[in-house]
């Protein structure tokens, strides 16, 4: 197989990136729990804009983070879309989650399907974007492990963000530490989700690409 190793600077700025993301997610749902109508729909809006192009920031931060011998190459259309996949699951997902005076489990459980697919998708839609030659192998134990921590990740935030929207003097706090546990999980999720590929020692970028 491929040797691979990692940049432990992008590694760690890849955790920051996830925290700010997480932080921002859990902020904005407090300003859609005060705000009505239109108000409302604008802090939904840039809130999932927000925490999508931050997963996404963060994943792509990661595989920079990858070191191969050989310079890397992605596709750019299919870069884009993973991007707006991550927007629109975070979109819909705190749609489904962040209103109301109750978060009901199978409001929960809707908007984490939607967030925790919409962040696999992202994820190995991204991996795909890699331009290498021949594909990965990938160890599907890992593949299935990095999908239940998305999931969960997922659970874990929406229901973070909606029991964190207000509170005492305290929420700043808070909403800080409930950040890091959604930061570390989500890189959690790319991480395990990256060592399950398994490169060929024959690997070679194609041309083309970004």
């Amino acid at each position: 197989m491929l040797l691979v190793t990692w940049d432990s600077v992008l590694i760690c700025v890849s955790l920051i990136v996830a925290f700010i993301a997480s932080f921002t997610a859990l902020d904005t749902a407090g300003r859609v729990a005060v705000s009505r109508g239109w108000s409302a729909r604008f802090w939904l809006l840039a809130g999932g804009t927000a925490m999508g192009i931050g997963v996404w920031a963060m994943h792509f931060i990661g595989m920079l983070a990858m070191m191969m011998p050989m310079t890397m190459r992605y596709d750019t259309r299919l870069t884009i879309l993973s991007l707006l996949v991550a927007i629109m699951a975070s979109m819909f997902a705190f749609g489904q989650t962040a209103g109301g005076l109750h978060l009901t489990r199978y409001r929960l459980l809707r908007g984490t399907l939607i967030l925790s697919s919409g962040i696999v998708v992202m994820h190995y839609l991204g991996m795909y974007a890699l331009l290498i030659e021949p594909r990965p192998e990938w160890n599907q134990l890992r593949v299935v492990l990095s999908v239940i921590i998305a999931f969960v990740a997922s659970g874990v935030a929406l229901w973070l963000a909606f029991h964190l929207r207000q509170g005492d003097h305290h929420l700043l706090l808070m909403r800080g530490l409930a950040s890091l546990v959604m930061g570390m999980a989500i890189a959690g999720m790319h991480y395990v989700g990256m060592s399950a590929a398994r490169f060929s020692e024959s690997s070679m970028m194609q041309p083309g690409g970004g």
